[in-house]
């Protein structure tokens, strides 16, 4: 883990020295180009991090995500030029077309350096990416699921019932609150129902599982929901 970190810190480093190379011609000094490349990192993690993150959706919230990422991006690269521009040349219109750096090239130098980690780096992304899997007793069986094959949990009395994508149902002994724990990622919209967001959709009192079940959403869990629902 430790030496995964070094290499990616190692990686950046590279990077924000061959930036500065790259961008070297559009100052007027070296601290200028220094400054300017180690800047353009923010916005080049952001492409890198918001790509990775806008393609965990699917169809069009991927692209309007993408889209958001990429004009995000460029903005935040122009505001670092232009703040190496201000502190080093004092807005001298001398240099103004050299600092105003083409948008496709910006691009260019920063698609490829997100590309190159993805390259570089595919194994760990792999890694995260992958489903996680939980394992639990039921009908005295042994049972391991992905995480992304359930849809929700619910309580009932003495034991919960997992259901799954496939139409079945799971009895087992465990708590519902231990399922919150144990599924981080899962909601909980009712003292009763701990839900996989990944298959909801809000529909204010309630929410639609996999566009056939309906959850009622308590009043203790209503905000959490809401606010869940409407950061995605």
């Amino acid at each position: 883990m430790y030496k995964s970190i070094r290499l990616e810190i190692v990686f950046w480093l590279g990077t924000a020295f061959l930036m500065a190379l790259i961008v070297r011609d559009a100052f007027s000094n070296s601290q200028g180009s220094w400054l300017a490349g180690c800047l353009l990192l923010l916005p080049t993690l952001l492409l890198q991090k918001g790509i990775s993150w806008a393609l965990k959706f699917s169809s069009w919230k991927r692209y309007n995500r993408l889209f958001l990422i990429v004009v995000s991006s460029l903005y935040l690269a122009y505001l670092a030029i232009t703040f190496v521009y201000w502190y080093f040349l004092g807005f001298n219109p001398n240099y103004f077309e050299k600092s105003i750096i083409n948008p496709v090239l910006l691009w260019v130098i920063m698609g490829f350096f997100s590309g190159l980690y993805f390259f570089l780096f595919r194994k760990k992304l792999s890694e995260n990416s992958r489903p996680k899997t939980i394992s639990f007793y039921s009908n005295r069986k042994l049972i391991s699921l992905r995480q992304d094959e359930i849809l929700f949990v619910e309580s009932l009395g003495e034991y919960t019932e997992i259901q799954l994508v496939n139409g079945q149902s799971l009895k087992n002994g465990v708590k519902i609150s231990e399922w919150s724990n144990r599924l981080p990622q899962f909601l909980r919209v009712h003292r009763s129902f701990l839900i996989n967001p990944k298959f909801a959709i809000y529909k204010g009192q309630e929410v639609e599982i996999n566009g056939k079940q309906l959850i009622s959403i308590s009043r203790t869990y209503k905000e959490q929901t809401k606010a869940h629902f409407l950061k995605m």
